[in-house]
């Protein structure tokens, strides 16, 4: 290899050919479809695992739908129970051995989160056959110290317990730790994650997607909602469940309706359970306050929107907060987990403690006076997460666990 392609990072990829992905939940996360995409584009053999019952179908849901209509991508379904009351699937355990033999014929497994009954199995599989080595794992938050949930209130103690016991032995398993973003380095700390193994790495966005919509796509969305010229759009995109925070949207758009704000809310996506959140809204609001169900024209809708609001509980790096700022867009949106990567707060966007319902009213109210400002803002500090950028990092930490000597924990 010459000296100007060491400079440039250059690989013989003639080595590392194989990589699997691993999904604790049924539903795919976005980093692992996007990753494993991308990296299939470049001749990798890409698998992705997850759970899958019948009980609970995702080939609707972007991620999963983005899998089943890849031919470069390969999805191994982990036959497995859905308990609809934890919104979880368990897998077979009868099942599940001879497919973890599967996976991990690849140069490389990828897994995300630890404390999943799937990971714990993962984890201890690789020590029990030797390849702890091949195993990367990926956190977006530590629960009891990044996300304390403030109901059950048992939650956040069982959590610290279980980190601290079981998670202490188990993040020493995996041959490389990773996670979301700086923010997340002091509760590392605090959760006793080995620092040698640690490192930060982010998701990407696609630049392109959500700055190539049409001023066309965008009014035919604005007819579909019977909105007028002036009228401004405060949007919600994502699941739809009490921990999401829409019973606050629903209240911050009544007060801003009841102040004489010219313009919408759309809280678009899907109810999982029984919850009800179309009973929040009175019926005078009815048009006011828009519960279009799911959407696949997601760049469209960031396009459109005034404003993000996503006043959730629990999330780590937001790909919704990065896809309304790859439009142009401004969020408001809880200050945990590793958004501060994303948002500087009254730059680009405002950081707001959870449940303080008067603080995201005060943090909408100032983009909606000056959006474009706020969402020039984002688009500048988005730039430096294009996907483009990032899956050169996470194929450069693949090559260095692939060529690293077997035996090296590095575990201290």
């Amino acid at each position: 290899m010459g000296i100007e392609e060491q400079k440039q990072g250059s690989m013989d990829k003639s080595k590392l050919q194989s990589i699997t992905y691993v999904c604790p939940t049924n539903c795919v996360r976005r980093p692992i479809a996007e990753l494993s995409s991308l990296l299939a584009e470049k001749r990798y053999s890409v698998n992705v695992a997850f759970p899958f019952s019948e009980a609970c179908p995702t080939d609707q849901w972007a991620p999963n739908k983005k899998l089943a209509d890849s031919k470069k991508v390969k999805s191994i379904l982990i036959p497995s129970y859905y308990l609809a009351s934890l919104r979880y699937n368990i897998p077979k355990p009868w099942k599940l051995f001879g497919i973890l033999r599967k996976m991990f014929q690849s140069d490389i497994v990828h897994m995300w989160e630890y404390w999943y009954p799937i990971n714990v199995v993962i984890i201890f599989y690789a020590l029990l056959t030797g390849q702890r080595h091949k195993l990367i794992m990926t956190t977006d938050g530590f629960v009891g110290y990044s996300y304390k949930p403030q109901e059950p209130r048992w939650l956040v103690p069982a959590f610290c317990l279980y980190t601290r016991t079981l998670g202490w032995f188990l993040f020493r398993i995996p041959g490389s730790l990773t996670t979301y973003g700086k923010a997340m380095l002091s509760f590392a700390k605090e959760a006793r994650v080995p620092k040698s193994k640690l490192e930060v790495l982010g998701t990407g966005i696609h630049l392109d997607r959500f700055q190539s919509v049409s001023s066309k796509e965008v009014d035919k969305l604005r007819e579909e909602f019977n909105l007028n010229l002036n009228d401004q759009v405060l949007l919600y995109l994502g699941m739809l469940s009490e921990r999401k925070g829409i019973a606050t949207i629903v209240e911050i758009t009544k007060r801003l309706l009841k102040s004489g704000w010219r313009g919408k809310a759309i809280i678009v996506g899907d109810a999982h359970g029984n919850e009800d959140f179309l009973s929040l809204v009175p019926l005078e609001l009815k048009e006011r306050i828009i519960f279009p169900g799911g959407r696949s024209d997601v760049p469209t809708f960031m396009n459109l929107a005034d404003c993000l609001l996503i006043p959730s509980e629990g999330e780590g790096l937001p790909g919704v907060v990065m896809e309304a700022m790859a439009a142009g867009t401004a969020c408001v949106a809880t200050n945990e987990g590793c958004t501060p990567d994303l948002i500087d707060n009254a730059v680009n966007g405002f950081l707001v403690q959870y449940g303080d319902v008067d603080g995201y009213e005060k943090a909408v109210r100032s983009v909606l006076k000056d959006p474009k400002k706020y969402g020039n803002a984002a688009f500048l500090k988005i730039k430096e997460f294009s996907w483009e950028e990032v899956v050169k990092k996470y194929e450069n930490l693949y090559y260095k666990i692939f060529d690293k000597p077997v035996g090296d924990s590095n575990a201290r």
